[in-house]
């Protein structure tokens, strides 16, 4: 079982490497001006898509700029992502629980703080109008998940594979702390 318990957290390491290349989130809106939709896709480093175009739509309700600059969690995000494969790895040549359990704790920790952020910037986003803005609405939250109506814009908001593969590396390193305590639980006092 030492061989699987590797190889699972080798592919827990990778997947979380290759994450770090992947986009995490997107948001298309869509409108009669726009039948083919502006698109922003959040990678773990950068924002890619119709930036521009959205920034000047955005522009007319008073909402902040998006841009790289303004989320620090783009700095942070392939950092965690390299020291939590690291802490894998590490685990999969230590076996203890203890060091299994560092990589879990990690990624729980990662996700717990990433949903919190990520709620807080679209609540932000939505929430911090400004008042001398051209056009007039309501404050609301852009959605995390889902579809949604924005003053004439249909959004439309998913999770990608940034986001699936460090979920699937968390269930690689669950089953690995498993065959841990499985291990110790067979093994004689």
């Amino acid at each position: 079982m030492d061989g699987v318990r590797r190889i699972v957290l080798a592919s827990a390491a990778t997947l979380l490497v290759l994450a770090i290349f992947l986009p995490l989130w997107g948001m298309t809106l869509v409108s009669v001006q726009y039948p083919e939709g502006l698109r922003m896709v959040i990678y773990p480093t950068h924002i890619r898509g119709d930036v521009t175009e959205i920034n000047l739509l955005n522009h007319y309700i008073g909402m902040a700029e998006i841009s790289d600059a303004y989320f620090v969690e783009l700095r942070v995000i392939p950092a965690l992502f390299g020291v939590t494969a690291a802490a894998c790895l590490v685990a999969a040549f230590v076996r203890r629980t203890w060091a299994t359990l560092v990589p879990l704790l990690l990624m729980a920790g990662s996700a717990a703080y990433g949903f919190w952020s990520m709620h807080r910037r679209l609540y932000e986003y939505g929430h911090d109008l400004d008042p001398a803005a051209a056009i007039q609405i309501e404050p609301f939250t852009p959605p995390m998940l889902g579809e949604n109506v924005i003053a004439q814009f249909g959004t439309y908001s998913y999770f990608s594979w940034g986001t699936f593969l460090p979920v699937i590396a968390g269930a690689l390193v669950a089953l690995a702390l498993w065959i841990d305590l499985r291990a110790r639980r067979r093994s004689p006092a």
